[in-house]
């Protein structure tokens, strides 16, 4: 929600159209030859791991078995040394992947049914087969192929290592597959150039990768080879038993490859309430490609060095390094941060900044900066928020603290590698800030942080270069803390086909930041948001005539969203109940957006036609249904090897009146009563008739965000116990 309103309307208009156009885009004719010549190649390598179409015995009963995939990365060569001149523009790499996959079922044919390639360069290449099962084989044509609009559902083994740092010049396809059968072997080759301008910086820092071993099928070998020059900065880490990086000697003196070799991964059993990057095997690397007077990034080795890790001291060096010259980075094309500081504080002091108590100032600086934020296109990142926060406390002499950690999602301070992996947060007295986003408060917890360890960085003394560090933890949040509490009024349509439902939702904690951005999606909270600071409208300086044309926009876009909420909201209902929906209304109680309103309070009515079934002159009810469909614990996953992450803490509350119509009587109410209760979480259910009406109370509650696989028993006790209930109905049978 991040957008200008006039200037949005123009935009998704005209880019609506554009996508429209593109999306019906068909390759050129003219290239087809060329392309697949150019991964011609490629495909004709001889490679041990692809001249076999046999799989193992122990994977007949999977839904495909990978049999390859080689993805090889090299780093243009007449950049040799790692210099670039002072005209050069451009660095080139090229990447080669080859992929082959036996299709045991029609679940493995649906996946493959459409394949993926990128064509963005005349040198790029592009070339697909099947091989049937009496050996024959079957080149695709690549004639129907269609450019997509967006790249972002592009499915792994088809998508490109570098493709977000090489810009959206990249230009993908997908054809259909035709005559694809079970048993069938899908394979393709692909090459492609990317280029990257260096101009003024002569310094590449490509984007982490995070290689997941386990994929969705079994595969029989994976290998990832990159060749650059010893000048070249390459960093890799292994985990959780995954195969570590070799270097080894490259086709030429001057250059090295790091290679990485995966065999016979099987897929993992374990695949609910997984925290993915820090239970399954991954290695994680990144290239650095620099001229040596300019390699600037805040992690790196030596020059062709294997680097591992970090120790404490040199990581929070390099944070505070870093952290110092954020002020001289680039927050727009126009101005630096350091420019944006002094605006801001410019800005404050007109509004009486200097008058304004500590807390007062505090409070204000946190909103002016989430204001900036609702009007930018992108969040800060953390680092940029925290030199802003830190530089405005500063202005008024405000001690603070910077904090350093990492995201709970990645993994430990100790495995850090990368420095989009540091996460920046500001301390003030006994309070923690952290990075705003559109929705925000002073002092809320940020998921991904609760409770890790954390290094508190104080400036270092005299000379010395190394800050003071004292480790800590950050503040962690329990299931009381994070709740979501639904009072759903419910009753029969007249003619009993549907569910009649208004249900009222409270959310605080992580369940409300979680939910808070779709809920405020086409709603004009960023119309007010200055008020939070003690802002002056927008319309305060504008002339006559300005001040029209901005109350048309509004108009206009208040509208626009008017028409657009419904189906938004509709759509979201549709998929939490997995069922058609029909709206009624929706309206914002609370917008948890302030102090003074911390709790997100929204109201939804429409009816389900799914929790009402015949029987004669009877009709069961599914109340309990209200919560939404359960997770069902599979056969194959109820013996549990890894451990558990639910994310975070929290509790969910359903109180559900039911208004028994007029004529009927209503039984099984006792039915519904059940409770488990553990270390791990619990279920519940108290369901009573009073009078006319059911009251059913039901909670469900996560008491702890990391559950060791020993204690998987006591989770599925609660987990099943709330999968069976969902499908339990009450009874109306008429009167008499």
């Amino acid at each position: 929600m991040k957008r200008y309103f006039r200037q949005w309307l123009l935009t998704i208009l005209v880019s609506t159209a554009c996508a429209a156009a593109n999306a019906q885009d068909f390759i050129d004719e003219d290239f087809l030859d060329n392309i697949e010549a150019n991964a011609k190649f490629v495909m004709d390598e001889s490679t041990a791991a692809f001249s076999t179409n046999q799989t193992p015995a122990k994977w007949n009963e999977a839904s495909g078995v990978v049999i390859g995939y080689r993805r090889s990365i090299l780093f243009d060569k007449k950049n040799s040394g790692g210099f670039f001149t002072a005209r050069q523009k451009n660095v080139f790499f090229f990447e080669k992947v080859r992929f082959k996959v036996l299709l045991h079922d029609k679940s493995a044919v649906q996946t493959f049914s459409e394949i993926y390639f990128r064509y963005s360069d005349k040198e790029d290449g592009f070339i697909a087969r099947i091989i049937k099962q009496d050996g024959s084989t079957m080149q695709i044509n690549l004639k129907e192929a269609v450019e997509l609009e967006s790249n972002g559902d592009i499915p792994e083994f088809f998508k490109s290592f570098f493709d977000q740092t090489s810009g959206a010049s990249s230009r993908y396809y997908k054809v259909a597959v035709p005559n694809l059968e079970p048993g069938d072997i899908l394979e393709y080759a692909s090459y492609t150039k990317s280029k990257l301008d260096v101009r003024g910086s002569g310094y590449v820092e490509f984007d982490p990768q995070y290689e997941v071993c386990s994929k969705a099928y079994p595969v029989m070998y994976n290998e990832i080879d990159i060749e650059t020059d010893d000048k070249s900065f390459f960093k890799s880490l292994s985990l959780n038993g995954a195969p570590e990086f070799k270097k080894e000697a490259g086709s030429s003196p001057d250059f090295f490859q790091y290679v990485f070799i995966d065999r016979d991964r099987d897929v993992e059993k374990d695949v609910n309430f997984i925290n993915r990057l820090q239970v399954y095997p991954v290695v994680k690397f990144q290239v650095i490609y620099a001229n040596s007077e300019n390699a600037k990034g805040l992690l790196i080795g030596g020059k062709g060095e294997l680097k591992a890790g970090f120790e404490k001291e040199e990581l929070a060096r390099k944070a505070w390094e870093n952290y110092q010259n954020t002020g001289d980075s680039w927050m727009t094309n126009t101005y630096t941060v350091q420019t944006f500081v002094n605006a801001a504080w410019a800005d404050l002091k007109k509004m009486g900044a200097k008058d304004w108590t500590d807390a007062q100032y505090v409070k204000n600086i946190y909103y002016y900066i989430r204001n900036k934020v609702v009007f930018q296109n992108n969040y800060l990142s953390d680092k940029v928020w925290a030199y802003i926060f830190g530089s405005l406390l500063y202005q008024r002499d405000i001690k603070s603290d910077l904090i350093i950690s990492t995201s709970n999602s990645i993994g430990k301070l100790k495995d850090v590698l990368f420095d989009q992996e540091i996460h920046y947060a500001i301390k003030i007295n006994n309070q923690i800030y952290f990075n705003c986003t559109d929705h925000s408060i002073p002092g809320e917890l940020h998921q991904n942080l609760l409770g890790n360890e954390a290094y508190l960085l104080t400036p270092p003394e005299g000379r010395s270069k190394q800050p003071d560090i004292k480790p800590i933890k950050l503040p962690d949040a329990g299931p009381a803390d994070n709740v979501a509490s639904y009072v759903i009024n419910a009753s029969v349509s007249p003619d009993f086909s549907n569910a009649v439902l208004s249900r009222t939702a409270t959310m605080t904690g992580m369940v409300k930041t979680s939910n808070i951005s779709d809920i405020m999606r086409l709603t004009t909270y960023m119309l007010d948001d200055y008020k939070y600071y003690g802002g002056e409208s927008p319309v305060e300086r504008m002339r006559a005539n300005q001040q029209d044309e901005y109350e048309k926009s509004i108009k206009a876009i208040k509208e626009e969203y008017k028409k657009a909420k419904p189906e938004f909201v509709k759509n979201e209902l549709e998929k939490e109940f997995q069922q058609k929906v029909k709206f009624t209304n929706f309206s914002i109680n609370s917008d948890g957006r302030s102090e003074k309103k911390k709790d997100l309070v929204f109201t939804e009515d429409f009816e389900l036609s799914g929790l009402i079934r015949k029987a004669g002159k009877k009709y069961l009810v599914n109340l309990s249904g209200l919560v939404g469909p359960q997770l069902q614990i599979k056969k194959e996953e109820r013996v549990r090897k890894l451990d558990i992450s639910v994310g975070y803490a929290k509790t969910y509350n359903w109180t559900i009146n039911f208004k028994i119509p007029d004529g009927y009587t209503v039984a099984g109410v006792e039915e519904l009563n059940t409770s488990v209760d553990n270390e791990t979480g619990k279920y519940s259910c108290e369901a009573k008739q009073d009078g006319a009406t059911v009251t059913i109370k039901i909670t469900k509650v996560y008491k702890q965000t990391s559950v060791p696989a020993a204690k998987w028993p006591q989770m599925l006790a609660f987990i099943d116990a709330a999968y069976n209930l969902s499908y339990k109905y009450i009874l109306l049978k008429p009167k008499g």
